[in-house]
């Protein structure tokens, strides 16, 4: 049917896009008047300058919407507001701490390449056949990049290989990726073996059914290979994440009777892999360092590193940065010290693993706890869009289930790990921190669930 024919508004849409733009526009305003005015100039000086970014993000936004009703969506009018208000706010802090290069690489490399997805997946929603068709080139490639970058990973300052160069390319932050496929391999797994492993599981217990071990074989493989590739490059957020996303697709895919049977059975093989660990394995000086300062930051014992002091204290050491993110908690308050009037900086790599803490400085604890809401009522128009479609695509909810998954294990241990309330793993927060290859699987995802939500309008066979 021609666009002009099912053509339909999205007022709530419109006006929660509008407010968010000029949620943007204003931030900028503030970041760089703030500057200006640091700096003893004009406080309006190089404004429209400072305006080009939020007017790119504008136009990306307000084209997926002349999208969305083009193609007479009437479902989900929440999703891409919400999805657009986070990735602003994340502009505004990362042009505060490190400035418009770095926001213009944020745009470039992330938010640009994620709304071109997103527009083909609104597009095309049959693209997500093709996903489930190639799920496992997705897998295979997803799990090879990972494997390329335990080996021949870029070393960062903690001796970790978080991220793999090709070339003159930009470093790609492939644990980002890792994540994503796993979603696509399990909701295409669980479909395609899912009934006939509970056909002919057998009776344990008499209510507990435990299915044939080969049903889970690949998916354990395809995780173990994964896990052992993130051990090596030392990014256990990234395997925490992975953990989750296994345990809540096995829940979100099996009947309960044969969830419990299996959790209980993967929980003892975790425990007995765990006392082999314990006594065969060195455990990474980062990870030791990481659970020293969670216990205490301003602890004074010397800091070891395999055993030898390294002539730093924990408190000298990784206990300074979480130092310093609880004394800008303490600093923000309720309302904040103002955008652009705070010490944000003072707390190393503020612009990535603790950009939470950071806004908590400058914007106050009300702006977290709002911030923090968005995320709930965005995973949770997600998951109203898998619970909505027919029971029959079963890849397509536990694909939204995935999606869900990820983005609140990625917030609750991001968020605990800035207030101290987990032991940092390195964890980004979606959406906002800053990440190219983070933001562009993040807006990807968004872009599966507003195809996926078209369907909620189509007629049922």
């Amino acid at each position: 049917m021609p666009w002009p024919q099912r053509f339909v508004f999205r007022p709530l849409e419109t006006f929660l896009l509008a407010l968010v733009i000029l949620l943007a526009g204003l931030g900028f305003v503030l970041v760089a008047a703030a500057a200006n005015l640091r700096q003893g100039e004009p406080w309006f000086s190089g404004l429209f300058t400072a305006l080009l970014a939020p007017a790119v993000m504008a136009v990306a936004l307000l084209g997926l919407h002349l999208l969305l009703q083009g193609r007479g969506v009437k479902t989900e009018p929440l999703i891409l507001p919400i999805a657009g208000l986070l990735v602003a706010v994340g502009l505004v802090m990362i042009g505060r701490l490190r400035g418009p290069e770095a926001v213009w690489q944020q745009v470039g490399r992330g938010f640009l390449p994620g709304v071109a997805m997103m527009t083909l997946f609104i597009a095309r929603p049959h693209l997500v056949e093709q996903v489930r068709r190639g799920t496992l080139v997705i897998s295979l490639v997803g799990l090879g990049l990972l494997i390329a970058t335990a080996f021949f990973g870029v070393l960062d300052e903690s001796g970790a290989r978080l991220s793999l160069k090709l070339g003159p390319l930009p470093a790609v932050q492939t644990a980002e990726v890792i994540k994503l496929a796993l979603i696509i391999f399990l909701a295409w797994y669980i479909e395609k073996e899912g009934e006939e492993a509970e056909g002919r599981a057998r009776p344990f217990l008499s209510w507990l059914r435990v299915p044939a071990i080969r049903y889970f074989i690949p998916g354990l493989l395809f995780v173990s290979l994964a896990t052992l590739a993130l051990v090596k490059m030392s990014d256990f957020g990234a395997i925490l994440i992975l953990g989750c996303l296994f345990v809540a697709m096995l829940y979100a895919g099996f009947q309960t009777r044969i969830f419990i049977t299996v959790a209980a059975i993967g929980l003892g093989l975790t425990l007995l892999a765990g006392l082999i660990l314990s006594a065969t394995w060195d455990v990474p000086p980062v990870i030791q360092h990481r659970l020293a300062a969670f216990l205490n930051p301003w602890s004074q014992a010397p800091l070891l590193s395999g055993g030898q002091p390294t002539g730093l204290t924990i408190a000298e050491g990784p206990g300074y940065q979480l130092q310093q993110a609880i004394y800008a908690l303490i600093a923000g308050g309720l309302t904040g010290t103002g955008l652009g009037f705070g010490l944000p900086n003072n707390i190393p790599l503020a612009h990535s693993d603790f950009i939470f803490a950071a806004l908590l400085e400058e914007l106050g604890a009300v702006t977290g706890l709002a911030l923090l809401a968005f995320f709930i009522i965005l995973l949770a128009r997600i998951l109203r869009v898998a619970v909505l479609l027919p029971p029959a695509q079963v890849f397509e909810r536990l694909l939204l289930v995935g999606i869900s998954v990820h983005l609140f294990t990625q917030v609750l241990v991001m968020v605990g790990g800035n207030l101290n309330l987990l032991p940092l793993t390195g964890v980004t927060l979606p959406l906002v921190s800053q990440g190219g290859v983070a933001l562009l699987v993040n807006l990807a995802e968004i872009g599966l669930a507003l195809a996926l939500a078209q369907r909620l309008e189509e007629p049922l066979p």
